[in-house]
């Protein structure tokens, strides 16, 4: 199936019901009917998109939505391959399946999410992957890649998923991070790490490490190198060939959640 935004809407849209799981089962004119939510007006989702029958079982989703929510909410299977900007909480509590983006997205990708894979080409924004206000727990499973850059807490209370950011970051990546990768490229903002009880940070950039982080010592992961070339075949993020061989210093912290973290940084 194949949806293309005729109207841009003059307020936030949530449009939960855009993912393969619903749409895929339907026809056409069915998927027309489908409500969507303008602000706090119920509408019919042809009111805002045109709707066509696609080449493949992949759903297809075009146009500038930077105004849209939720789009791939719930997902569990399927395909998603969005051309465009898309607004706030993509992918929320996704399950499974693949969302791909040739654009940016907005705040709180991927809130909740427990399995799936998402990729972003453009930048992402504030609360990538992170626990909603007063929740112990963030994403659990799953695969994120934005190859632009991100801005604040990316992977708050993470529990479990592999993150990997080609571009800058913002401050407090990784703050209260319970488990799981992160894997970023570009410079960092302060904080990072702040309160992480276990995971792995990798910053192949020079950071400011928070006082509370012991240094260990420098070595060589090899699982860095499987990550590496697994990034290097599925996305656009230039990794130098140096990286490869190269010797990381590694810091335990953060010293109030009792030094299990870890966090790695490349020896330039």
């Amino acid at each position: 199936m194949k949806l293309k935004l005729h109207t841009q809407p003059d307020v936030p849209l949530e449009a939960e019901c855009i993912t393969p799981g619903v749409i895929n089962k339907l026809k056409p004119k069915e998927v027309e009917k489908l409500k969507i939510y303008h602000g706090n007006r119920e509408s019919d989702l042809a009111d805002f998109f045109k709707v066509s029958k696609g080449k493949s079982d992949i759903l297809e989703v075009e146009g500038d939505m930077h105004k849209i929510k939720y789009l791939g909410a719930n997902m569990s299977s399927g395909e998603m391959q969005i051309e465009g900007d898309v607004g706030a909480h993509l992918g929320s509590a996704i399950s499974g399946g693949f969302i791909k983006i040739n654009g940016s997205a907005a705040d709180w990708v991927a809130p909740e999410m427990t399995g799936g894979r998402i990729h972003i080409t453009g930048n992402g924004g504030h609360c990538i992957a992170s626990a909603y206000r007063g929740a112990s727990k963030g994403v659990t499973g799953g695969e994120i890649i934005i190859e632009g850059n991100v801005k604040n807490e990316l992977g708050h209370a993470m529990a479990g998923s592999t993150m990997v950011v080609g571009g800058k970051c913002g401050d407090f990546t990784g703050v209260n991070m319970i488990s799981g990768t992160i894997l970023t490229f570009g410079e960092m903002g302060i904080r990072t790490g702040a309160g992480m009880k276990r995971g792995s940070i990798i910053c192949m950039n020079n950071i400011e490490v928070l006082p509370t982080f012991s240094y260990d010592c420098m070595y060589t992961p090899i699982y860095i190198k499987l990550l590496f070339k697994y990034i290097k075949e599925n996305t656009k993020i230039t990794i130098d060939e140096k990286f490869f061989s190269g010797s990381f210093h590694r810091w335990s912290g953060d010293a109030i959640e009792m030094n299990r973290g870890e966090l790695l940084v490349y020896a330039a």
